[in-house]
C-alpha cells in the first residue's frame, strides 16, 4: 500500500512533482529542457506500486540516520546502543524498517506537501521516541525540502533524501557527460567496506577537487585507491560555509539542464551507482553509472566519530534542515 499520490506543478516553469506517501517518495520531477520539452529527470520503480517492494532506497526519504553506522552500534551518554545490522555488520540507511520502507501520513496545501511519521522508542536500536515531519515546496524553478523532528530521548539523527538524478530524462543512460561541481575543499575517506576511517582529507591534487566544473567521467574512473574502492564516488564531500548555501551543480549538456543544490547541513553524499542493478521506469534495467544523487546530510557515522559535527539531538529541541533543488536550463 502506497497511500496518497500528490502532484505539484508550476504552469510558468513547466516544472512537475509527483510524491507517495510510502518513503514520502518523489516519484518523479518533469522539467524543460533547452528546446522547451519536457522529461523526468529521476530514474526510480517501474511503477508507483513497485516502491512496497525492494529498491535501491529511489527517491525517498532515509533515516533515523542516513548512510553507514560503523558495527551497527554507537556510545551516547554513557550507554552503548546496539542497532539492526541489516548490512552486516554494519547498519545503513536506519535499518531494514528504516524511514524509506515506511508509510508517512501526507497533507497537501497549494503547492506545497506536509508527510508526517513517528518513529518508536528502541525502533532497530535508536533511543527516543522520534517524530519527524519532511515538506516538499515547489515554487517556480525550486523543489524545497524542510525537514524537522523531536525526541523523547537523545538520539542521533541524520536525514536525507535519496533522488536519484540523470538530467538527460533519457532512462538507463551514461551519466559520465554530466557536468558536476562541488563546493568542499575536504571529503571523508572511507574503508574497504565504505565505512567510515574518521579522517577529513583535503581534496587538492585528487579526483575530488570538484570545486570547478568538470565533466564526471574525467573523475569517476580516475586511477585512485578510493575511487577503485567504490568503483566511483560513493563519498561525503564536507561543503564549505554555513546556513543555507551552495552544495553542488549538476549540468547535462545535451539538454541544457541543470540542478543546482543548496543545503544547510555540513555534508553532501555523491553516489554515482556503482552498484545499480534494477528494473527501473519504461521497462528499462539500471545498470551502474547511469545516475547519481546528491545527498544532503549529517557526516556518516558521526556518533563514532569525536571530530565530526554533533549529529546528536536531545529533548526540547528541534532539528531542522533544509535543502533546495533548483532546476533551469542554459
Amino acid at each position: 500500500m502506497i497511500g496518497s499520490r500528490y502532484e505539484l506543478s508550476d504552469a510558468d516553469s513547466g516544472t512537475r512533482v509527483q510524491l507517495i506517501d510510502y518513503g514520502a517518495t518523489v516519484t518523479n520531477i518533469w522539467c524543460v529542457d533547452r528546446s522547451g520539452n519536457i522529461g523526468d529527470v529521476l530514474l526510480g520503480c517501474p511503477s508507483p506500486e513497485d516502491h512496497v517492494k525492494p529498491h535501491p532506497h529511489f527517491n525517498c526519504i532515509v533515516g533515523r540516520y542516513a548512510n553507514r553506522i560503523t558495527n551497527a552500534q554507537f556510545e551516547l551518554d554513557g550507554v552503548l546502543y546496539e542497532l539492526e545490522a541489516n548490512i552486516p555488520p554494519h547498519q545503513l540507511h536506519g535499518g531494514s524498517r528504516g524511514f524509506a520502507n515506511r508509510l508517512w501520513s501526507g497533507t497537501q496545501e497549494k503547492n506545497s506537501v506536509m508527510f508526517e511519521l513517528t518513529s518508536a522508542d528502541g525502533e532497530a536500536g535508536f533511543p527516543g521516541e522520534l517524530s519527524v515531519s519532511a515538506t516538499y515546496t515547489l515554487s517556480g524553478h525550486v523543489l524545497r525540502l524542510e525537514m524537522e523532528a523531536t525526541t523523547s530521548k537523545p538520539t542521533p539523527i541524520s536525514l536525507t533524501a535519496h533522488h536519484y538524478f540523470n538530467l538527460s530524462a533519457r532512462q538507463g543512460t551514461y551519466v559520465g557527460d554530466h557536468e558536476i561541481s562541488i563546493n568542499a575543499d575536504h571529503y571523508l575517506p572511507v574503508s574497504d567496506n565504505l565505512t567510515q576511517l574518521g579522517q577529513v582529507e583535503s581534496v587538492t591534487n585528487t579526483p575530488f577537487d570538484l570545486r570547478q566544473q568538470i565533466p564526471l567521467k574525467k573523475r569517476l574512473h580516475a586511477q585512485h585507491p578510493q575511487i577503485a574502492l567504490a568503483d566511483g564516488f560513493d563519498h561525503t564531500f564536507a561543503i564549505n560555509g554555513t546556513g543555507l548555501r551552495d552544495a553542488a551543480q549538476v549540468y547535462e549538456p545535451d539538454s541544457g539542464r541543470y540542478c543546482t543544490v543548496r543545503t544547510d547541513q555540513p555534508g553532501v553524499q555523491l553516489y554515482t551507482c556503482n552498484t545499480l542493478y534494477a528494473h527501473g521506469k519504461n521497462g528499462v534495467l539500471y545498470g551502474k553509472h547511469q545516475g547519481l544523487c546528491l545527498e544532503t546530510q549529517q557526516f556518516p557515522d558521526a556518533p563514532n566519530h569525536a571530530n565530526y559535527p554533533s549529529a546528536i539531538l536531545r529533548p526540547n529541541e528541534v532539528w531542522r534542515g533544509v535543502t533546495e533543488y533548483e532546476f533551469g536550463v542554459k
